[in-house]
């Protein structure tokens, strides 16, 4: 994903005429940056003699993470449930409680 920092009020017929003033993400929400126009909008204009953006930044996107199992579930007063339905009193038991359960043993 591709964004910028607007510099000069610019209007952007590629995003439905939206106006984008000096301060301004660019690409507003809703939008997104064609890579090539924002290296050409970063450029001095041939006509306007005017750069529009600025402070171009590139963000990775990130591989989905490995989802956390919710148990322990905390459960009040100390107390954790396991997968199994089981209560246990104090986090680190809970935790070896439910790995175990994990593990088969």
């Amino acid at each position: 994903m591709i964004t910028a920092k607007v510099v000069n009020p610019f209007k952007a017929l590629e995003h439905d005429g939206h106006m984008y003033k000096a301060g301004n993400t660019y690409p507003a929400e809703g939008f997104t940056a064609d890579e090539e126009r924002v290296y050409f909008l970063t450029g001095v204009h041939p006509k306007y003699k005017k750069i529009y953006l600025a402070e171009v930044m590139i963000a990775k996107q990130e591989e989905p993470r490995e989802q956390v199992s919710e148990f322990p579930k905390h459960v009040g007063g100390g107390r954790y449930e396991l997968s199994n339905g089981e209560k246990v009193k104090g986090k680190e038991e809970a935790i070896e409680a439910e790995n175990a359960l994990k593990s088969g043993e």
